[in-house]
């Protein structure tokens, strides 16, 4: 049964302050978490300069500043964290990272960073009476995990790199199939087009040994950060007992500069029915 969310903030952190350490909420309603309001979550590997950001507010006491770290990995060791900077808190805020400060916290080369690469990162609470309030002294099964509280203290952010249409025609190897139309190890044959910014993978799905094009399989790809979106019903392959078509919901990548081809495509194939989330990586 889910929880009664219309509390007042004071009676939030006197739950909370039931299993927490003593000194975390020593009287009520003096803790501060902050709240989601949006933010950009793609940073360009090759560009020292280009940033990711979340735009935050805040709920409970007074907030003076936020730490920002950045983890390789999702953790609440804070040893593990790495200090990027100390941001000003004034009502909604925007908290920002470039790709040359991550790689400064982390100790990587600024405007070289591997796309598909997911860097963690922890805002940090300073309140007005220099108490601190993070993932790490909180209580994620009942702040963060709950999503009518709309927490900020932890997000991500994805590395990505520009489309380049000129090379990304040519043979891959197939990585992961989970349509099953290709083993690991096999090679296929990756076109473009025939848009500016579009990628054929009719040579991939279907194999052509178990089925033929009904419509081509074109995905198409945002140029300045290879974001993939699929177009729904699609039809792209006649498997003889079925056909399959692509439906609402899929994702992926292609780093044109890694040579990697990254999607989760929604598939149904009636009379079957719908088959879920197929991934399918290739590398050049």
């Amino acid at each position: 049964m889910k929880r009664n969310y219309s509390i007042p903030i004071w009676l939030i952190f006197l739950l909370l302050s039931c299993n927490k350490q003593k000194d975390f909420y020593k009287e009520v309603g003096k803790g501060a978490y902050l709240t989601f309001v949006r933010s950009n979550n793609l940073l360009n590997g090759t560009d020292a300069a280009a940033s990711v950001n979340i735009v935050v507010n805040s709920v409970g006491a007074e907030v003076e500043s936020v730490n920002l770290y950045v983890a390789a990995t999702a953790t609440i060791d804070k040893t593990k964290w790495k200090l990027i900077k100390k941001v000003p808190f004034a009502g909604e805020t925007n908290i920002t990272a470039t790709n040359a400060q991550i790689a400064a916290a982390l100790g990587l080369a600024p405007g070289n960073l591997l796309p598909g690469t997911v860097f963690n990162f922890y805002n940090e609470v300073v309140t007005k009476d220099g108490k601190t309030y993070s993932s790490i002294n909180t209580s994620a099964i009942d702040l963060e995990n709950q999503l009518a509280f709309n927490t900020a203290l932890r997000w991500t952010g994805t590395v990505v790199c520009p489309y380049n249409a000129a090379s990304i025609a040519g043979i891959y190897t197939v990585i992961k199939d989970d349509w099953q139309d290709w083993v690991p190890g096999e090679q296929v044959s990756v076109t473009a087009g025939p848009g500016a910014n579009q990628v054929n993978l009719s040579q991939v799905w279907p194999n052509p040994a178990f089925g033929a094009v009904v419509s081509p399989f074109v995905i198409n790809v945002n140029p300045a950060t290879g974001v993939v979106t699929v177009p729904e019903n699609i039809t792209f392959g006649d498997y003889g007992a079925y056909k399959a078509i692509t439906r609402g919901g899929s994702t992926g990548f292609v780093f044109s500069c890694t040579g990697r081809i990254t999607i989760r495509v929604h598939i149904d194939a009636p009379p079957f029915g719908d088959q879920g989330f197929s991934q399918l990586i290739l590398e050049k």
